[in-house]
């Protein structure tokens, strides 16, 4: 239940609220946008151009996801700036995403405004590796520490929408087919119109997939097996217009997934089976006028799991993460606004729960149409830590504009914290007997300054200077494995970050962006597995209305486990899309087509020798077909 003393403040407002401004950064021209004109959410939940942007923004939209044709989403998020993916032996193992040099479970995701982060996983994240890109119609990605809008902390904030239809109808069929016996089959149908509108997807991915984890021992013998795959994903999303000031939607998503995978604790370490099912919803009311827009919502995730070693279970858990949200805003005039939310989470683990509160304000100002301003302040109580204040900073400041774009200065810096797992708690509770000492909240701060160029044309050039610490951070202790340890040394990762995007003619574009992060661990030793350089360079060749070719390049290089330097890779992908005729279009994709071996994921022992490693995928071929009506 809510507490009224800490919330009624903000409840009170919903009556006055007004719409305000958002923050986005399109890195794709496909909208036929100039990059200053295009609108994002996700930096302050409300919709900002992005040359009024003062925090660190990327995006990908529907075509762009299209274009690169992956089916799964994790793969997709690989081009994005600073975003770095660990994966475990192929398509659906454990994966991980970082921001920044962040650990993944620091990035918050959200579906359709539902958080998907996993409370049953020992620090709640998302099991990105089960989102497939099937009607995703935009990835906003939030790099840094903000954790005053969401309550997330220094990786960032990952907000996925899917596709709706508002006004007529519209139906799809694809199809997809590949090596590793793979296969995919979506569909799709919507429609809506003054009164309301629905949407219904579900897609299915089958693969038999490839030995995910080679060990030296057992790939002498030859006992290698192919570890497959399986996930359906249905989505219905449904909106009611009461009046047209009032809407009400409901979103319920539902992923049932398989994964066959290697390394467990059974009498064979390659017989191994995980199922995972995540049912999500979310229900809310938005009042909107010339007065103001606010939202109520509720939403709750869903998550079981079962895993078999050999045949036996071997670990069964489910918990749900259950939300009540408030989020408005309120024009205090025609340059000055405020932004506000309160929300009340619960969080249950088998029989272990936990409730926390939290509510947020932000001033968003502009100044001569140059300056652009926010400042925004949050306060949490959580049940088993107390009260914690966070806050955000942004500045934007735009050079006289030219006739040919924007140059634009930004700079943003905030705070963030994590308490501590359900699952870290109770892991040092239950220890033996051992004397532990009390857990603490992580707390992270940082900075982040920058210039972009934001041309008429569709060109985009950002350049951004960062730097991130966690102090109290939580370690599990390796040595002697008494439990959970809390470092009293501060972790920091600190870089540069360098995005292009350039029409190079009416055919031709290419879209490049280069990562340096320096992220050390609390000891100053580099982040185990975090690559030092990131790098993708994409070449998109549009000869005609009904041909597009895709070409993706991605290097890692410098990564270390340990005092273990990691080999550097390169990636090639390709694409090729044909339109047929209205409503038909066929395509062939290539990843890794220069069969690169290249690990993402070594294993080894206490003397520093490989003792095996997580396999990656060979070069592989894929075609598909999609029918819309």
């Amino acid at each position: 239940m809510f507490k009224p003393s800490f919330l009624s403040a903000a409840i009170l407002a919903v009556s006055t609220a007004a719409p305000v401004m958002a923050q986005t950064l399109e890195t794709t021209p496909v909208s036929g946008k100039a990059p200053d004109e295009v609108l994002v959410v996700i930096a302050s939940r409300t919709e900002t151009p992005l040359r009024q942007v003062g925090s660190s923004v990327s995006v990908l939209d529907e075509q762009a996801l299209k274009t690169l044709g992956t089916p799964s989403l994790v793969d997709a998020l690989r081009t994005m700036p600073s975003v770095s993916v660990v994966n475990t032996g192929g398509m659906g193992k454990a994966s991980s995403i970082r921001i920044r040099g962040e650990e993944g479970h620091r990035t918050l995701v959200r579906v359709d405004g539902v958080d998907i982060s996993d409370p049953t996983s020992t620090q709640p994240s998302a099991q990105i590796q089960h989102v497939l890109n099937s009607n995703v119609a935009r990835v906003e990605l939030l790099r840094g520490p903000q954790g005053m809008m969401y309550g997330a902390d220094a990786g960032g904030v990952l907000n996925i929408t899917t596709d709706h239809i508002t006004q007529g109808s519209k139906a799809g069929v694809s199809l997809e087919a590949g090596r590793y016996d793979s296969r995919k089959t979506a569909g799709f149908i919507g429609g809506g119109g003054e009164r309301g509108d629905f949407y219904l997807s579900a897609a299915q991915v089958d693969t038999d997939g490839f030995n995910a984890f080679v060990d030296t021992s057992v790939a002498e013998a030859g006992g290698l097996d192919d570890d497959g795959y399986e996930n359906t994903t249905v989505h219905a999303r449904g909106g009611w217009n009461i009046d047209p000031e009032l809407r009400a939607q409901l979103v319920v998503r539902d992923t049932d997934s398989t994964s066959q995978f290697d390394k467990c604790f059974g009498a064979d370490p390659q017989d191994c089976v995980g199922y995972f099912d995540q049912q999500n919803l979310r229900g809310s009311i938005t009042h909107q006028n010339a007065a103001g827009e606010n939202t109520i919502a509720y939403s709750k995730t869903d998550v079981e799991r079962t895993n078999y070693a050999s045949g036996e279970v071997s670990y069964d858990t489910e918990g749900t993460i259950a939300k009540w949200e408030l989020n408005g805003n309120v024009a205090l005039n025609k340059t000055h606004a405020l932004v506000y939310g309160a929300e009340h989470r619960q969080d249950e683990v088998n029989e272990l729960e936990r409730e926390q509160q939290g509510a947020y304000l932000e001033y968003q100002g502009a100044y001569h149409e140059r300056v652009y301003l926010t400042a925004g302040i949050r306060q949490d109580d959580n049940e088993d830590f107390g009260g914690h204040t966070s806050y955000r900073v942004s500045a934007a400041y735009l050079f006289p504009k030219m006739s040919h774009g924007v140059v634009k200065l930004k700079s943003s810096v905030g705070t963030g914290f994590r308490a501590p797992s359900l699952f870290e708690i109770d892991y040092n509770r239950s220890s033996d007997g051992a004397e532990l000492p009390a857990l603490a909240p992580e707390e992270s701060q940082g900075v982040d300054v920058g210039i972009e160029y934001l041309g008429s044309d569709g060109t985009h050039l950002e350049a951004v200077l960062f730097d991130q610490t966690i102090d109290d951070e939580l370690y599990f202790d390796l040595v002697s494995y008494s439990g959970y340890l809390q470092s009293e040394q501060s972790s920091e990762s600190r870089g540069l970050e360098l995005i292009g995007q350039w029409p190079l003619s009416d055919q031709w574009q290419l879209n490049a962006n280069y990562t340096y992060v320096d992220a050390e661990a609390e000891d100053g030793s580099p982040r185990s597995r975090q690559p030092e350089h990131l790098a993708n360079i994409g070449v998109r060749y549009t000869p005609t209305r009904d041909w597009t070719v895709a070409l993706d390049w991605r290097t890692s290089r410098d990564r270390y486990e340990g005092d273990i330097k990691i080999e550097d890779y390169e990636v090639l992908n390709a694409n090729v899309r044909y339109q047929v005729v209205e409503g038909i279009v066929v395509y062939v994709r290539g990843e890794n087509i220069l069969d690169e071996d290249y690990v993402e994921v070594p294993s080894y022992d206490g003397n520093n020798n490989l003792t095996g490693y997580y396999n990656t995928s060979g070069a592989a071929g894929y075609a598909g077909v999609e029918f819309t009506f």
